[in-house]
């Protein structure tokens, strides 16, 4: 993999200064900048691709450099100082010893990127991050990736989400949106470690993972909780709203925003309703009928689909339309040829 910038050893008398390095025959210009003692970063206009412990000479063999790192992120004072205590011998060290040092300044890391500069089949890097996690030095996230992160980092970010999921459900709260977990957490919900964090946890609470929140899916509904359920789809069912929103319920009913939450969240996690997006939900039997009238267009009128046919199909507005289209396509039940939709849906 290429980087833009390396952690190098050199002794130079300048703290920062311009130069010229030789790679494969060719003259590359380059900055540099001392980050204390005999360590600099080196900064190329391009990408370039160095290995560990590579010696790189400048123009016209007046001196060279080692190669030791690549910078992996944008590095502040406070941790420029700890890369620099990372940096000191690292040159005598190997895999399994540099990683949980680099986890002490960076939260995360893809080895995936990092093997062809240390030189590792990809075999090796999987043996010996497993020695890692075994040894309660790094914990590996993704293997495909070789996505990793400290062990402590782990335990903690888990612990956090644990606590805040423990405390929604010990209060009978119903759902737990993503964007409250983020904080505990502080990583976003759409992060493979988010991810990862919420399916441990979600083992020992018994819940429906939603694709913004979590419903706890053993606590019993009270019979305040269903006959405000049954209010909201009667009122929703009495003025047409069959495709709805937040909103449209807060200015039909007298509920809370909680109370209009939980309740919706719930209705979604038992199947009565189905969300189209962010902002519009749909009666699942109403879904189930424009899919029915989907399947018979197919058979009657070919896989080709355009606003106006989904309009006659279901007497919605635009507004609506575009919703039913966009989750058509993130389902593969569509997808988008030009202004029109190709039906992928089985007749």
């Amino acid at each position: 993999m290429r980087f833009n910038a390396y952690f190098i050893r050199l002794a130079h008398s300048q703290a920062a200064f311009q130069g010229n390095v030789q790679m494969d025959g060719k003259n590359l210009p380059a900055s540099f900048r001392s980050i204390g003692s005999d360590l600099f970063v080196v900064h190329f206009k391009n990408q370039v691709e160095l290995t560990f412990r590579q010696r790189v000479e400048f123009r016209n063999a007046r001196g060279a450099f080692t190669v030791l790192l690549p910078v992996l992120s944008q590095y502040n004072q406070r941790k420029l100082k700890r890369m620099a205590e990372v940096l000191d011998g690292i040159e005598g060290k190997d895999f399994r010893q540099i990683v949980p040092a680099l986890l002490t300044v960076e939260n995360f890391l893809e080895m995936e990127g990092l093997l062809y500069f240390f030189s590792l089949e990809r075999r090796v890097a999987v043996d010996m991050l497993t020695e890692l996690e075994l040894a309660q030095e790094a914990k590996v996230i993704n293997l495909n990736y070789l996505f990793v992160t400290s062990w402590e980092h782990f335990r903690e970010s888990l612990v956090a989400m644990e606590k805040v999921l423990r405390q929604a459900y010990e209060g009978r709260e119903r759902t737990v949106k993503f964007t409250r977990l983020e904080k505990a957490v502080k990583a976003p919900q759409e992060s493979v470690f988010f991810r990862y964090l919420l399916k441990k946890n979600s083992q020992e609470f018994p819940c429906r993972i939603l694709p913004q929140a979590l419903v706890f899916s053993q606590l019993p509904l009270s019979e305040e909780e269903k006959a405000r359920m049954a209010d909201i789809e009667k009122v929703l069912r009495a003025n047409k709203l069959m495709i709805f929103t937040f909103e449209n319920v807060s200015k039909n009913t007298a509920f809370s925003l909680k109370q209009i939450n939980d309740a919706l969240w719930t209705m979604l996690n038992e199947g009565k309703v189905l969300q189209l997006d962010e902002r519009y939900f749909i009666f699942s039997e109403e879904y189930a009928k424009i899919i029915n009238r989907l399947k018979k267009f197919k058979r009657n009128q070919g896989d080709i689909l355009t606003f106006d046919d989904l309009r006659d199909m279901t007497a919605y507005s635009r507004k609506y339309l575009i919703a039913i289209f966009e989750y058509w396509d993130r389902q593969n039940i569509t997808c988008r040829v030009g202004n029109q939709r190709r039906i992928l849906l089985g007749a």
